[in-house]
């Protein structure tokens, strides 16, 4: 009835997950949720992070931070996109305090100085026991006994182990260990994820164990996706994160149509 994605990547197999029904309404209708001031400020931070980490280290200072979160938003028509947004909590200057304040953050966790990635916005295509997958995985690097550690940027707070397990939390992350180990047989030792508005790192040690579970979750969700698109069956997950669903907001979801 409705023909699956050729593709899956690690959030659209988290989205599908937390509601197939929203899943369906994105991937498989392409009607796309509008830009948001969360994920905006998420992208800002993750292009001026890149931008100074191609700078030689010594250069990796506070004040080239600065020049360059200048540079993004003034010649980058950042200002222009963050004001068309539908929905803002804040001003342009709540907008940019933010993200300068997560871009700071970054020293608490590490020195940019003495920290050199070896691959950046790494764009990664690979079959993980049938499933194609692709995704692009912020930062790694290749510690001293070859294996590759991969970390993540993130804005937004830390998730509550009362509704997301460490397992799901680091989802994404060891999907892109399974897509390296493909694609470029390449090992994952280590995974991390950056809080920078809170200051925090958290980190997994890479175990087969892990990497089986996401793999089973990769696999799974693959065949949930299918046998979705073949019955034209997509579940509406209900929950209280549907106040903030921007399908439920115009009308279109099922489960809240004529509500």
């Amino acid at each position: 009835m409705f023909t699956p994605p050729e593709y899956l990547s690690p959030s659209s197999i988290g989205l599908f997950r937390d509601c197939p029904q929203k899943f369906k309404l994105s991937y498989i209708d392409k009607i796309k949720e509008p830009p948001a001031w969360h994920l905006y400020l998420g992208s800002f931070v993750h292009e001026v992070l890149e931008y100074l980490y191609k700078e030689e280290a010594e250069n990796r200072t506070l004040e080239t931070l600065k020049s360059i979160a200048a540079d993004r938003w003034t010649n980058h028509e950042w200002a222009t996109k963050v004001e068309a947004l539908e929905e803002k909590p804040g001003s342009l200057t709540d907008f940019k305090r933010a993200a300068f304040e997560s871009m700071t953050n970054l020293w608490a966790l590490e020195d940019p100085a003495e920290t050199e990635l070896d691959g950046m916005e790494h764009e990664v295509f690979a079959n993980v026991d049938g499933v194609a997958m692709k995704g692009y995985i912020d930062r790694f690097i290749f510690a001293d006994d070859g294996s590759v550690v991969i970390s993540d940027y993130k804005t937004g707070k830390i998730p509550n182990p009362r509704f997301k397990s460490e397992d799901d939390k680091f989802f994404q992350l060891l999907a892109y260990a399974l897509m390296l180990e493909e694609s470029d047989q390449e090992a994952t030792s280590r995974v991390e994820l950056l809080y920078l508005t809170q200051k925090a790192k958290h980190d997994l040690t890479v175990t087969p164990v892990k990497l089986n579970i996401a793999r089973g979750v990769i696999v799974e969700t693959r065949e949930n996706i299918e046998a979705s698109c073949a019955t034209g069956e997509f579940h509406c997950n209900v929950t209280n994160l549907c106040d903030w669903c921007h399908y439920k907001k115009i009308g279109i979801c099922p489960a809240h149509a004529g509500k």
